[in-house]
């Protein structure tokens, strides 16, 4: 369960960097996230490298939002952007891929009992999403 909240904290601060107005709030984010690092006691170099990996598709976004919208709202998304990528890198880095797994089959099933509660046993969709990622329907 610890893990569950984790990763639902996780989802709230990544969707959050992006509703914060265009100044120097975001630099809270980036200290969050400086302080995460430290907490988790990774290693700064190898986080680093692995946000420059991402940093062809932010720039690649930088250069779409220039040309659809002013180079000083491109920038803040481009800020944005590397807060997220350094965030879900950190995120990655301390969470191993079973227990990522883990969080996901939880979230879902509990969306499959909401929609069974609430809306009666429709196939609206969510149905067949959930009968496909279900582990015991695919190793029997």
């Amino acid at each position: 369960m610890k893990k569950l909240i984790s990763f639902l904290i996780f989802i709230l601060y990544s969707t959050s960097v992006f509703f914060f107005p265009n100044n120097e709030l975001i630099l809270i984010f980036i200290l969050i996230n400086l302080a995460i690092l430290l907490f988790a006691k990774l290693q700064i170099k190898k986080v680093l490298i692995s946000t420059l990996k991402v940093m062809p598709f932010i720039i690649f976004t930088f250069i779409i939002n220039c040309i659809l919208d002013e180079y000083i709202n491109a920038i803040w998304i481009g800020i944005k952007l590397i807060i997220v990528c350094n965030i879900t890198i950190i995120y990655s880095k301390t969470t191993s891929v079973t227990r990522s797994s883990g969080n996901h089959t939880i979230i879902v099933f509990t969306i499959k009992n909401l929609q069974n509660k609430y809306r009666g046993n429709k196939n609206n969709g969510m149905h067949i999403f959930i009968y496909d990622t279900s582990i015991k329907k695919r190793f029997i």
